[in-house]
């Protein structure tokens, strides 16, 4: 892999990002006032103990990060798909792991930027404590975007056309809001299977991480015993992703 056509094409996914009137609308706006209007209203209403604070703020924060990589790369890859835009890019000698990957870095970049307007502004105008473990939190956002834009590029395969895209993505939203706490208690009110299901899921592994971040009493041996887990459910999932990916990722639409 060329590091500097790999950054070539970070560069040029940024500049598309930011010129994109509908990621704009949903990745960033919906982002920002999801992730800072929600605990800024339960702070509000004088829910604001700041273990509460903490479990909603980790909630939604997994549900921006999944707005903002799986659903945002699912809809940007199918495209540029139908565009015939990735069929050009291979065309002028880029490889395919930099086209890839120069996407879910620039992704990743994005919306670590947003988690980190989130949470400093909530640290400002809310209760809400600063992690114990600031790196672990900041690793937890970055692997966990990683691994989401992974599995939506994984998810284009699936995905006939670039209308559909954000509906189809959708499912995976909800689940994550679910297992994550970002609707409420819900997952008290399902059958346990169904939380040890949803458990596995790689925003749940995010949402651990971060829980450990946020933990008033701990050391490093402990945070590194609790994230062991966490840690292995991501790496597992990232290798799916990169096997799904080169097995069923497709360069152009399908042919009627």
């Amino acid at each position: 892999m060329s590091v500097r056509d790999l950054a070539v094409v970070t560069r040029f996914g940024g500049r598309l990002y930011w010129r994109d009137k509908v990621a704009l609308s949903t990745s960033v706006a919906l982002s920002l006032g999801l992730g800072i209007g929600m605990p800024l209203l339960m702070d509000r209403l004088g829910q604001g103990d700041p273990e509460f604070l903490v479990g909603t703020h980790v909630g939604v924060l997994v549900m921006i990060l999944t707005i903002a990589t799986f659903n945002q790369i699912a809809v940007t890859f199918t495209a540029r798909r139908d565009q015939l835009l990735l069929k050009r890019m291979r065309a002028t000698g880029l490889g395919d792991r930099e086209i890839l990957g120069g996407e879910i870095g620039n992704l990743v970049v994005q919306t670590t930027l947003l988690a980190a307007v989130v949470s400093v502004a909530l640290y400002a105008l809310t209760g809400l404590p600063v992690p114990r473990n600031p790196l672990l939190y900041l690793a937890a956002v970055v692997a966990g975007t990683a691994v989401l834009c992974l599995l939506g590029t994984a998810f284009t395969a699936a995905v006939p056309r670039t209308e559909v895209a954000g509906v189809m993505a959708m499912p995976f939203f909800l689940l994550a809001g679910v297992a994550s706490g970002g609707f409420g208690p819900l997952l008290e009110l399902l059958p346990g299977w169904v939380g040890a299901v949803l458990g596995l899921l790689p925003t749940e592994a995010v949402a651990d991480l971060a829980r450990t971040a946020y933990a008033a009493d701990g050391s490093l041996a402990g945070d590194l015993r609790a994230a062991a887990v966490p840690v292995l459910v991501l790496a597992g999932w990232a290798a799916f992703g990169l096997l799904a990916t080169a097995r069923w990722f497709r360069w152009e639409p399908r042919r009627s």
